[in-house]
């Protein structure tokens, strides 16, 4: 009997030391190279609670307050894996991270191969819509196995972040079967998605290409040990009503914005949202719009200097919304609920 109580003590203990927030300075930042599942090795930023204080870390344009390659605070802490979009990066997200890391939850953004900001070889074809749900799982096993990181990471604990394709790869990863031929379906007919505009399709010239790059399921892609996501305006065509709703994560959250640039809410996020709250004994997975917002202000803010230089659509939000002050917002938010329900992971009769 006295065993059992030190043992409950000392995991309550546990429980009370991960949750703790810690403070700015607290927060450490490494790069990690990491094997892909689908050939070569893949970056990977990590963002972390740390035991020395922060200094400015400039990453090419970028700047943030974190301790470089700093001893990790002991203990085991929860972990998520952060997915960026098509064509994006492992630092678009980064404020999403570094409060992930205030919250004392180690955060892993990968830099999808063939698919990011330096190379776009793989867009659209199987070997990134097939590689980034294996890579996050590459991702948690790196970590899991690392000779440092092992003893920080509580595989108990383990969540997920991903924006536009990054939310595909989430749901991937998270059980939700794709089938590919469902975007042919999709843009073959007259339809108001902009996705299918984006995609290049014009009447059927998306079917051609997804039978040749698809002509086997995608299977095998689910990562049981991920138990809870925070997925944002993510590409749904290719999973199916039934795949969706059979997804086993009990908590989930999403985001979208009012306005649809991107992505028909209909077709994609709130899909999502109706299949997901079909499921029997789970939590009610909330759907937050954000008005004003469309789909790239889900973006970190740009450093002045790439402003001048990319895409308006991805660094101007329309004249009312503050995209600094949504981001501050967002991230708290975000890593608020999933300190809450990394928490919950364990406690599932």
């Amino acid at each position: 009997m006295k065993t059992t109580i030190i043992a409950v003590a000392f995991a309550v203990l546990a429980n009370l030391l991960w949750m703790a927030p810690t403070r700015a300075g607290e927060v450490g930042f490494t790069r990690l190279t990491v094997p892909d599942p689908m050939g070569g090795e893949m970056q990977v930023s990590v963002w972390y609670p740390a035991r020395e204080p922060a200094s400015r870390v400039k990453l090419g344009p970028y700047t943030f307050e974190a301790a470089r390659d700093a001893e990790p605070q002991v203990g085991l802490h929860p972990l998520v894996v952060l997915s960026h979009g098509t064509e994006g990066s492992d630092l678009g997200h980064r404020n999403v991270a570094i409060a992930l890391a205030q919250q004392g939850i180690i955060a892993a953004a990968p830099l999808h191969p063939r698919d990011n900001f330096k190379d776009n070889s793989g867009v659209g074809r199987r070997i990134v819509m097939e590689g980034r749900p294996r890579q996050l799982t590459a991702v948690i096993d790196a970590l899991v196995s690392h000779d440092l990181w092992s003893t920080r990471v509580d595989a108990l604990r383990i969540g997920a972040f991903g924006f536009s394709l990054g939310g595909y790869t989430v749901l991937a990863a998270l059980g939700a079967q794709p089938d590919m031929m469902r975007i042919a379906a999709h843009c073959d007919v007259p339809n108001t998605d902009p996705f299918c505009t984006i995609a290049g399709s014009q009447e059927g010239s998306l079917r051609p290409h997804i039978e040749r790059e698809f002509p086997t399921p995608l299977t095998g892609l689910a990562d049981s040990r991920l138990c809870a996501a925070s997925i944002i305006d993510p590409v749904a065509i290719p999973f199916a009503d039934a795949a969706l709703a059979a997804i086993p994560a009990r908590q989930l959250q999403l985001w979208r914005p009012e306005f649809e640039n991107v992505l028909s809410a209909q077709a994609h996020a709130s899909r999502v949202v109706a299949q997901l709250n079909l499921r029997q004994g789970v939590e009610i997975t909330a759907e937050i719009v954000v008005k004003g917002a469309q789909h790239y202000s889900f973006l970190a803010p740009f450093p002045w200097r790439l402003k001048w230089v990319l895409p308006s659509e991805l660094t101007q939000d329309v004249a009312a919304f503050d995209r600094d002050a949504f981001q501050k917002d967002f991230a708290e938010e975000v890593s608020s609920f999933l300190v809450k329900a990394l928490q919950a992971c364990t406690n599932v009769d």
